[in-house]
């Protein structure tokens, strides 16, 4: 499904090129769940918002079903809204909507029909166990509730592309599991590639392909 080569990300500080990210290779398929770690600094973040067609990269190429990205036949907006879950480490969840509303939200930026976001929405809803919530804004929802939330609201649409970034940052040791748990049952049921960014090595340890990213560049 996606084909990375020589991918490179810079920024300019100071009038100083500055590497962000530099990862060589990378094929992945659907089903796959691939951990991204390494240290702060890395390139972690950098490549799921590249992944994500949030950011362009500085060189190297991305392609996806065999197309590279810069030539999908439609927006970067587009393809993200229909292609890919993205769970933000900060969960975002929308405050002034309840959970369920916050899915239909996502299905319907996603182009799904009404109907079938809301008949999706229960179940996903059911398998993560918040069908009970469903009508409860975040704020009344526990951290690893909000972070379960964040994950039905990512995949209403049923994305390949599945992206997490430090999906477990905010939670303690029996939720983390319970959302690593959740989030390689959910790739293998609906045929998703996962990419998770962690610096959590209890996390890691689960993902059956781990991809090491390290400050200078190089990978493991």
């Amino acid at each position: 499904m996606i084909e990375i080569r020589n991918l490179t990300k810079e920024y300019e500080q100071a009038g100083t090129r500055i590497q962000a990210l530099n990862l060589e290779r990378l094929d992945a398929q659907r089903g796959e769940a691939i951990a991204v770690t390494g240290p702060s600094g890395s390139g972690k973040t950098t490549l799921l918002h590249v992944l994500a067609a949030l950011i362009p990269p500085t060189g190297g190429t991305i392609r996806i079903d065999g197309r590279e990205m810069d030539n999908m036949g439609m927006s970067k907006t587009e393809w993200r809204a229909a292609n890919v879950g993205y769970i933000c480490q900060d969960v975002n969840l929308l405050p002034d909507f309840d959970i369920m509303e916050n899915m239909l939200i996502a299905a319907e930026i996603s182009g799904v029909p009404n109907s079938t976001a809301l008949s999706r929405a229960e179940l996903i809803l059911r398998r993560l166990d918040l069908k009970g919530r469903a009508r409860h804004r975040p704020m009344k929802l526990s951290l690893g509730e909000q972070q379960r939330a964040a994950i039905a609201r990512a995949v209403i649409h049923n994305p390949p592309l599945l992206l997490a970034d430090e999906p477990t940052a905010s939670l303690d040791a029996a939720n983390a599991r319970k959302v690593v748990d959740l989030l390689l049952e959910l790739c293998a049921e609906f045929n998703t590639l996962l990419i998770a960014a962690t610096h959590d090595d209890a996390v890691k340890h689960r993902f059956p392909r781990v991809i090491e990213l390290r400050k200078s560049g190089e990978q493991s």
